[in-house]
């Protein structure tokens, strides 16, 4: 035990000398090259804890052969381990465990209360580690069957996991608000709006072109409701209200029942299917759209949603959930159900009006000002 200790003093002092201020682990499903909203997040924050001098490691549950177990990626350290249950639950093989009880870190971070990692570390952390969970919380599971497992497992994060929290971060004030409701947080949660590219999104010209472009950013998931979206439109070509495309960019496990879908609905020559794009390649998609729609329910905060307000698309969501304040603001066109006749028309509707771009300062937090949030926070919390 004191041997333990004395290593662990040493460690320390060589991170102060080198110039690191603190040692964050950070804990997530899944990372870099792996691509989705909060693996994007993981990485920024990683990414500028380093520039900031803080010491970095990331462990994660996504080995696969294409990828080591250690690597360094922009001096992030990032440590792989095999999922014994994969997707959506993500709960760890036994090494797991001994690893991170054996990592020095002051402060733990974990992502995702929607699998098993919160409770993972809640059982497994060392007394004086700091926990700050990022719960990325949409009160719903993937489904009805997932729906019913996930009551019990909220219980689960009441009892066990909360209770051994230091701080619950929310991305939005939908989040912090149904954090406490489900969970009587109050008081507990911790309001830091995730970051987003606010002065590049700025300085991207619109050029809309023609035929109309329908533009959907994202995973292709089941709970994205991309296959609506592909309804909707197709539907909107029926009603001959114009000439349209509808763009996809994104990739996942879906894509071959959506791809199969729009021959179905006879629309598959209207449909551009984009994937692994680079960031100009994105904005430009952006500035060609006139129209851009994220049906999702299942988010804590969408930044493809507000990438496309902050460069002018007209913009269209559900009016429940997330981004209910944007209907109701009057930023984007909301859509209260999810059948193929209201989503045509709101999409047409939205094509045929100009947008104001958002003033980043309603909602959003810049990369530098969302860093300077979560430095704060660590130094406080030690």
């Amino acid at each position: 035990m004191g041997s333990n200790r004395k290593h662990e003093d040493t460690t320390k002092a060589k991170r102060v000398l080198e110039g690191a201020i603190l040692h964050i682990l950070q804990i997530t499903p899944r990372y870099y090259p792996s691509i989705g909203g909060v693996e994007e997040l993981v990485k920024r924050i990683s990414e500028m804890l380093v520039v900031n001098k803080f010491d970095v490691t990331v462990c994660t549950v996504d080995l696969n052969p294409a990828l080591p177990k250690v690597q360094k990626i922009d001096e992030v350290l990032v440590k792989r381990f095999n999922p014994v249950v994969g997707d959506p639950l993500y709960f760890p093989e036994p090494s797991f465990f001994s690893a991170i009880r054996q990592e020095d870190a002051e402060i733990i971070h974990v992502h995702n209360a929607h699998t098993l990692l919160p409770f993972a570390v809640a059982l497994f952390k060392r007394k004086k580690q700091k926990f700050v969970l990022h719960t990325h919380y949409h009160r719903f599971a993937q489904s009805l069957f997932r729906n019913c497992l996930f009551k019990l497992y909220k219980y689960g994060l009441k009892r066990v996991v909360f209770p051994r929290v230091d701080v619950v971060i929310a991305n939005s004030l939908y989040e912090k608000r149904i954090l406490c409701e489900d969970f009587h947080l109050n008081g507990r949660v911790l309001l830091i709006s995730e970051g987003v590219d606010v002065e590049e999104c700025r300085q991207v010209k619109r050029n809309p072109v023609e035929p109309r472009r329908i533009l959907y950013v994202g995973a292709l998931r089941r709970y994205k409701n991309v296959d609506r979206i592909i309804e909707g439109f197709a539907r909107l070509v029926k009603n001959g209200e114009g000439d349209f495309r509808l763009v996809i960019v994104g990739e996942g496990p879906e894509r071959p029942f959506l791809v199969n879908l729009s021959y179905k609905l006879g629309v598959n020559r209207l449909v551009e299917w984009k994937s692994k794009l680079t960031r100009q390649q994105l904005l430009d998609e952006y500035a060609k759209a006139s129209v851009f729609v994220h049906l999702s329910p299942l988010e804590s905060f969408s930044r493809v949603v507000y990438e496309a307000l902050l460069i002018g698309v007209p913009t269209v969501v559900l009016n429940f959930g997330a981004t209910e304040h944007l209907v109701m603001g009057g930023f984007a066109k909301g859509v209260k159900a999810l059948n193929a006749k209201e989503i045509a028309d709101v999409m047409l509707e939205a094509s045929q009006k100009s947008c104001t771009k958002i003033e980043s300062s309603v909602f959003l937090l810049n990369w530098r000002e969302y860093s300077n949030k979560l430095v704060e926070l660590y130094n406080s919390l030690v």
